[in-house]
């Protein structure tokens, strides 16, 4: 064999090499990064195949201590700040520092912690990080509404604060993918923006209504704006045109004012109490999710609020607090391209006091008459109403009942057999032709984390609730469409307690 076939043949082999070392990174990479530092004990050709890994994801979890035996059966370590510190720092000096397409850190640090987090956006910058993530909460967002809404106080180590580097021009212009939780920006005199960057979350920061515009205003690309539980936040103003901005969310900012974008989303997420919605154009708004924390009448709000300008609306998700009943306005408007519709009620009011009725809600079927979908999911609070009987009087028929043609799927949560649920349940049973399935269920099914509402004295009317749906709806239900889930009442923790007693 000569010379140059020699050549070629090492060459050949130096590319399969190649070639499986490339795959090996691909595969370890699919896996968390503590995984895949436990692959380097296989053989001496896999110790720094992980050195390569594109997907850091620094937790708790990845960066978890090893079991140990306690009294109790195998359980994890608690994991301080420090030793978290300390594992973040070794998977980093080690790792090669190129191809790092997305990095995360999320643990409960704050400003006495800047020198280590420094070090590892000075990292995040070197390896040009396509998408970063750092949440110093250590949380996900949905602790921030449990937080909010039980009135849990929590006092806070003042945030860490971003270093100016991470948004200079010659790093942000690598810039996917921006999320940042619990940390405090302030943005540059000669802030230049992040022009490739198309989603950006900001969630429980300390940042400015200013620096939230200036950085909108050099975010040309944007498609994902989030922005959640900033308490400094009081306007969400950007005149600039965000023409590719496709998804809104902004969560529970307590102080917010007003909401002005020159944009037009297709789809938009709102908590909060009532504040101004304009956009430049609602042509493209088809999915709508909104929660109001203080007391709203939903059907007023659908009829009368923003929904009602919205032309394209398909999907709506309401959840309201109602205190007081809907005075339903007459006039020719209708949801023509509405298609799915959910709505979350919490209904309020002792049987005597409760102003609220639940058959209102009949007319979403006379304005929404191409509606295919909807989930009606009630939470009677403090309303001890007691189940419906014959002696209560006829139940009201509103008539004549409108036929509606596209109506295929119902489901009704949080039945608990009351007058007026019992009165809308064969109200759209009567009046939907093409009715191919209604579930109802007992149990509420409240979402925007609002489970902790679940209060056991409710527990006890699903049984009220089933017989009640049986007896009254499923009687005159003629086409076998109607299915009543049976709930069985969930034991409360002393109960829990005492059987756990006896077993042991």
């Amino acid at each position: 064999m000569g010379k140059s076939q020699k050549e070629e043949k090492y060459k050949k082999i130096h590319f399969a090499i190649s070639q499986l070392y490339d795959i090996l990174s691909k595969i370890l990479s699919g896996l968390p990064v503590n995984d895949a530092i436990r692959t380097s004990v296989l053989s001496r050709k896999w110790k720094y195949v992980w050195c390569s890994h594109t997907n850091l994801t620094l937790n708790k979890g990845t960066m978890r201590k090893p079991y140990v035996l306690t009294l109790t059966p195998y359980r994890w370590r608690w994991l301080r700040d420090y030793e978290f510190i300390t594992r973040v720092d070794a998977v980093l000096r080690q790792h090669s520092g190129m191809g790092v397409q997305r990095m995360e850190i999320k643990f409960r640090l704050h400003s006495k912690h800047a020198d280590h987090i420094d070090r590892w956006v000075n990292f995040v910058i070197a390896s040009k990080t396509k998408e970063l993530v750092i949440n110093l909460s250590g949380h996900d967002k949905g602790s921030f509404f449990t937080e909010l809404s039980q009135g849990i106080r929590i006092i806070k180590e003042p945030p860490y604060n971003l270093p100016s580097q991470l948004l200079s021009p010659s790093y942000g212009s690598y810039l996917r993918c921006l999320e940042l939780t619990t940390v405090s920006l302030q943005l540059p005199a000669d802030f230049k923006g992040f022009l490739n960057l198309k989603i950006l979350s900001l969630v429980d920061m300390s940042i400015t209504d200013e620096d939230v515009q200036c950085m909108l205003s050099k975010c040309n690309l944007l498609e994902f704006l989030d922005i959640s539980y900033c308490r400094m936040v009081t306007s969400i103003r950007m005149l600039h045109p965000l023409d590719r901005l496709k998804h809104l969310v902004v969560d529970n900012c307590r102080n917010l004012k007003e909401i002005e974008l020159n944009c037009s989303p297709t789809t938009l997420k709102f908590s909060g109490t009532m504040v101004p919605l304009i956009f430049a154009s609602t042509s493209r708004l088809t999915n709508i999710n909104i929660v109001f924390i203080t007391y709203q009448s939903a059907l007023s709000y659908i009829i009368t609020g923003f929904p009602s300008t919205l032309p394209r609306l398909e999907t709506l998700t309401l959840h309201c607090a109602e205190r007081e009943r809907t005075i339903v306005p007459e006039g020719p408007f209708k949801f023509t391209y509405l298609r799915n519709l959910r709505l979350e009620l919490v209904l309020s009011g002792h049987e005597n006091t409760r102003k609220t009725n639940v058959l209102d809600y009949a007319y979403i079927l006379e304005i929404a008459p191409f509606m295919e979908t909807l989930e009606l999911s009630m939470w009677a609070m403090n309303c001890r109403h007691r189940p419906y009987r014959e002696e209560d009087g006829e139940l009201r028929i509103v008539g004549p009942p409108h036929q509606h043609a596209h109506l295929k799927s119902v489901r009704i949560s949080g039945f608990f057999g009351h007058k007026d649920q019992v009165e809308l349940a064969l109200h759209i049973l009567r009046s939907s032709v093409v009715l191919e399935k209604m579930v109802i269920t007992p149990k509420p099914e409240i979402d925007n984390d609002m489970a902790f509402l679940d209060c056991s004295h409710e527990k006890k009317h699903y049984l009220d609730g089933h017989r009640v749906a049986t007896e009254f709806v499923c009687k005159t239900d003629h086409r076998n469409v109607v299915t009543v889930e049976r709930v069985v009442p969930e034991p409360a923790d002393g109960e829990v307690a005492r059987k756990r007693r006896r077993a042991n």
